[in-house]
């Protein structure tokens, strides 16, 4: 069986975990390193199991086909994702905090 595939949009990296991190760090250095840790930890585990996440149903057919992920240890973190074709793996597109309105960023923010 292949490897999951694991596409990561480049302005999560870029912009969505910098923002996150940055922000967290400027309180406590170590706490967002952890947070950074799992939210890519949860990155993996979306790439090998790419149905785990919820559907989302958004309002907005700007997210429709997309799934969001819930950071575990960080539930106010939220990963959106499309998975790839075949369930082979997953491609991030967003990182939110879970008080973004994800419809409104998504629409100022296209990512596919």
């Amino acid at each position: 069986m292949p490897e999951p595939r694991l596409e990561i949009h480049p302005d999560v990296q870029n912009d969505d975990l910098v923002e996150i991190t940055s922000y967290i760090a400027s309180d406590n250095p170590v706490a967002a390193d952890h947070v950074y840790e799992a939210i890519t930890g949860l990155f993996i585990e979306l790439a090998s199991h790419p149905l785990i996440g919820t559907e989302y149903s958004p309002l907005r057919r700007t997210l429709k086909g997309i799934r969001m992920g819930v950071v575990t240890e960080y539930p106010n973190y939220l990963v959106y994702y499309r998975p790839l074709p075949g369930n082979a793996g997953v491609r991030i597109l967003y990182v939110l905090h879970a008080a973004r309105d994800a419809a409104t960023f998504a629409t100022t923010h296209r990512r596919q």
